[in-house]
């Protein structure tokens, strides 16, 4: 620890704070260089951040998914992520629409209303929010479902392009 000495002026205790803070400012610094994981808010900012899961919206269990999905013709399955991450492992068969065109892609695929349709991204933000814009437009059995949770289930996944954006076959 620095020293201080006392001015005879009467500013000993200025000298002394300043010191003090250019110790603490010395120390903090330290910790930065070594990496020291939690230091005050500093932490997290490096951290990835997913998109929140939307409140209201329903998830549907990556079992559940799969059995529904064995039933054939009963769900369509559309990925909301951008093509890099749907080509890098997807679940098979799922159509790539990403979020930010999912309205007019599925209005172009006129996609019949009582269509059971099942969102996934990664995580299941994106994905929850895709459920919850396509209930606003009267799709009343979407919900979604979490890659990260099919992947823990040991379900296989595509690599690849994929299958293109198609309308699906009418129930």
């Amino acid at each position: 620890m620095a020293r201080t000495h006392v001015l005879s002026d009467g500013r000993g205790r200025a000298a002394r704070k300043a010191a003090l803070m250019l110790s603490a400012a010395s120390a903090l610094g330290l910790l930065l260089i070594l990496g020291v994981p939690r230091v005050g808010a500093c932490h997290g900012m490096f951290q990835q951040q997913h998109a929140a899961i939307m409140p209201g919206a329903p998830e549907t269990a990556a079992q559940t998914l799969k059995k529904d999905m064995d039933k054939e013709g009963k769900v369509l399955v559309i990925d909301v992520r951008g093509p890099q991450a749907y080509a890098e492992g997807h679940v098979p068969g799922a159509i790539n629409i990403p979020i930010e065109q999912l309205q007019n892609k599925i209005d172009e695929m006129k996609v019949p209303k009582n269509t059971t349709i099942v969102t996934v991204c990664e995580h299941g933000g994106r994905s929850s929010r895709a459920a919850l814009e396509l209930q606003k437009l009267g799709y009343k059995t979407s919900s979604f479902c979490r890659l990260d949770g099919w992947k823990k289930q040991g379900y296989k996944v595509e690599t690849g392009g994929g299958k293109p954006a198609a309308a699906p076959e009418p129930h």
